[in-house]
């Protein structure tokens, strides 16, 4: 790591000052040397506080950092190889702070950027020989993008082009020296690496035309600072009409002049949901004609973008804002923004303009090796979408939607890994997010919901149970119970809340009201004592006690495993109901059980293996009923908590029920291209990307494929596939640390013809019809047509 230990040497810049007003600031760097010879190796290591965006030569090389916290700072590094040349060789950096702190960012009252490297024998330090500027062409006033982002971005590219980026000619005029802080310097006491792959470098083409609209101008769309809120108030009144996909694309467009006072909005579909930073190319501008761009995700029912009013909820304005030079203009936006749809909304022009639109995508490089294919399209429509929507949330950390909100929310992101697990098992933004969340810790030891953010609503007790259960993921997935010994004192420090102040004097969890008990986008009850909560606490007892006994310490074992014996008996006597045969949902203030007895409470009372002798019972009574449509009274679980029902479904035998449920729950999402917040939908508000629901993806490989994890570290499946003769075939492709599992099913005629193939080091036990084995290697079947159980399972 030799460009690493001479960022020591290397001074943080910036051009105005390190603590100079940094809201929505971008800063320009350009650094000029000569090389005798490019076979030398050309690395550079690289950070900016808030971000970068890094150009070698006029081309572009990547993004970053990885969010993090100063104190420990993420560096990113680069192989610079392939860009260098002999002679003149030139490095253009684009920095940015937004000057606050948002739902992914600390500000901590600095901006700097620092690099070093060595290209091709040339020591490359950030300070001296450097230029740099605040870029004037930016309006710094302008609105958010959410409550949860940064500034929207509005470029007059007659003030501040990019020809800096791309020329070999050094600008004159810029400053130098430049405001130099040296390694070390607060905030940044120290940098770390990134630990993740850099995120991706895919250009796509905005091809297809889908919808256009024409009429008036608002009268403020020219000073707004918000540019969403002119188009609010224009997008209703214009003449839209859907427009064939063939009718064109977003190469070569040609936009005739609108005339004064009139605009004309294109609607571009990239075809699939994304996130990344557009790219614009136009033509033919006389110079100063606006150019406003809105991101979104879907259409509303009356045929235009969905757009909520940007002043409410979550002020929602995904827009950016284009201000052209004479003639020709190119120029690369730096936020990244989620979407599926671009509106190009284009006003008060004199002449005909020609565009091009590109969009840089920005995803983690997911090395995608699982696969599931069936007879059925709309199971394979499914996992094709939650595939999609699994790669475009995850980018530098696991994120609940690349639209909105970009936060590493962490109920969402244990949903998220497993799902990663049966795509690529990869492991690294799981154990990248555990620390992070870490790091943000309340005094009294409760993690925050997402972090790093300045959400302080955002403090979840549920969800720093689901931080020590994701530990438990990390271990159960990989063996490795290193992250389980690093994070202890932490996990003891989360522990000692819910001992504490989490507690009533009855022993019991309590509804502390300092904070946001999420548990679910569901009506639970949620006073007194919630019996989900208790349960949750269960659940994270019972592993860390089998984690303290793997990592040899015997006293923590102890204690751990005592109270989790003590607290099941607890929960047994508070919230069994042995009159409805079932857990209700929570104690009142008085200590009286509440007459309320939700999915999600039976589902997770299951999970923790309570009342082993009723949890047939408790499944006929009150699952099966849920997915198989019936009215029951109790509280639904969303589309994100519908994981754990399908969870002790399919274990249970109930795999066929799982798919049919999943079937029809997701079909709507199909034509949208991702799986939604919500099963009830709100367009506009709640995201269509949003892979707490792209679970299908792993329950689809469980069921169809038969594919159940059974040991730490995969090396022990369940194979349990569900035949459906209807879905004609499925074959399924699971990763795993031992190696790649394929499986499959065919129906021919009147037999099935099943087959497994396992990686050196994994066994399976079998369960087929007929069949109970345990086997390695590989191995096919031949087996009648199954009979089916009243109940949906599959006879054996």
């Amino acid at each position: 790591m030799k460009n690493a230990s001479l960022l020591k040497h290397a001074d943080w810049i910036w051009p105005s000052g390190i603590y100079a007003d940094c809201r929505n600031a971008y800063a320009d760097f350009r650094y000029d040397f000569q090389v005798k010879r490019n076979r030398k190796p050309a690395r550079l290591a690289i950070t900016a506080d808030q971000s970068y965006l890094l150009y070698f030569n006029g081309k572009y090389v990547g993004r970053g950092p990885a969010r993090g916290y100063q104190w420990s700072w993420p560096y990113d590094e680069y192989d610079l190889g392939k860009y260098a040349r002999p002679g003149h060789n030139w490095i253009s950096v684009r920095a940015y702070n937004p000057g606050c702190s948002t739902f992914q960012y600390l500000h901590q009252a600095a901006c700097g950027m620092i690099c070093a490297g060595e290209i091709c024998g040339k020591q490359i330090l950030s300070g001296e020989g450097w230029v740099g500027r605040i870029s004037t062409g930016n309006r710094r006033d302008t609105a958010k993008l959410s409550i949860q982002l940064n500034y929207q971005e509005w470029m007059d590219v007659r003030v501040d082009g990019q020809e800096w980026i791309r020329s070999g000619r050094r600008p004159c005029s810029w400053k130098t020296p430049l405001s130099r802080r040296p390694y070390g310097h607060m905030p940044w006491h120290s940098l770390e690496p990134r630990g993740i792959p850099n995120l991706s470098n895919n250009v796509l083409a905005y091809r297809r035309v889908v919808a256009q609209g024409a009429g008036r101008c608002d009268a403020q769309y020219k000073t707004d600072p918000n540019l969403t809120l002119p188009w609010f108030r224009e997008r209703k009144s214009l003449k839209w009409e859907r427009v064939d996909e063939s009718d064109g694309g977003a190469a070569g467009l040609k936009i005739p002049a609108t005339g004064n006072g009139n605009l004309k909005a294109i609607v571009f579909d990239l075809g699939r949901p994304t996130i990344g930073t557009l790219i614009a190319y136009v033509n033919g501008a006389g110079g100063g004609e606006i150019l406003d761009f809105f991101f979104f995700e879907v259409f509303a029912a009356n045929g235009f973008p969905a757009l909520e009013d940007p002043r409410d909820g979550c002020a929602m304005a995904m827009s950016a804002r284009l201000i052209l030079r004479k003639g020709k203009t190119r120029h690369e936006f730096f936020q990244m923004i989620g979407h599926r749809y671009l509106a190009m909304i284009v006003r008060d022009t004199q002449r005909r303009l020609q565009f091009q639109l590109h969009l840089r995508e920005t995803v983690y490089p997911m090395q995608i090796k699982g696969a599931f294919k069936s007879g059925d399209r709309a199971a394979n429509d499914i996992y094709k979408i939650c595939m999609q929507t699994q790669r475009v949330c995850s980018l530098d950390s696991y994120v609940d939607t690349p639209w909105r909100e970009q936060a590493q929310w962490w109920g969402d992101a244990r949903v998220q890994a497993q799902s990663t697990f049966h795509l690529s098992a990869d492991f690294r933004l799981l154990a990248r997010g555990i620390r992070s969340i870490a790091r943000q810790e309340v005094p009294n030891g409760l993690t925050y919901g997402h972090a790093p953010t300045v959400a302080h609503t955002c403090i979840l007790p549920d969800f720093a149970l689901t931080w020590i259960l994701t530990i438990w993921d990390y271990y159960y997935q990989t063996g490795e119970i290193g992250l389980f010994k690093e994070q202890f004192g932490r996990i003891a420090r989360v522990l000692h809340y819910f001992r504490t102040e989490g507690q009533s004097q009855n022993g019991l969890l309590r509804f502390d009201r300092r904070y946001w008990l999420f548990l679910d986008w569901s009506d639970l009850y949620r006073e007194g004592n919630p019996a989900l909560l208790n349960l949750w606490y269960v659940l994270a007892l019972e592993k860390l006690a089998e984690l303290a006994r793997l990592a040899g310490m015997r006293r923590q074992q102890a204690e751990l495993a005592k109270e989790y014996r003590a607290h099941c008996r607890k929960v047994i006597a508070a919230f069994w109901d042995e009159k409805e045969k079932m857990f209700c949902d929570g104690l009142a203030e008085n200590g009286k059980r509440v007459g309320r007895y939700s999915i999600h409470t039976q589902t997770l009372a299951i999970l923790c293996g309570l009342h082993a002798s009723r949890q047939n019972a408790i499944i006929e009574q009150c699952l099966l009923p849920y997915v198989h449509g019936n009215e029951i009274p109790g509280t639904k679980p969303s589309s994100y908590w519908v994981t754990y029902v399908y969870e002790v479904l399919k274990r249970s035998g109930y795999g066929m029920d799982v798919v049919r449920h999943i079937r029809e729950k997701w079909m709507p999402m199909i034509p949208y291209g991702g799986t939604w917040e919500t099963f009830d939908m709100q367009f506009g508000a709640h995201s269509v990307t949003h892979a707490w629901s792209a679970h299908p993806l792993y329950h689809l490989a469980g069921t169809l494929g038969g594919i159940l994890q059974n040991e730490v570290g995969w090396k022990n499946i369940l194979y349990q596939p569900v035949i459906m003769p209807e879905y004609r075939f499925a074959e399924v492709v699971v990763p795993t640390p031992q190696g790649t599992i394929r499986a499959g099913w065919k129906v021919k005629g009147e037999k099935v013809e099943v087959k497994l193939a396992l990686p050196a080091g994994v066994q399976a036990a079998v369960r087929l019809p007929g069949v109970r084995d345990q086997i390695t290697g590989q191995i096919k079947w031949s087996l009648g047509l199954p009979a089916r159980t009243a109940l949906g399972r599959t006879a054996s």
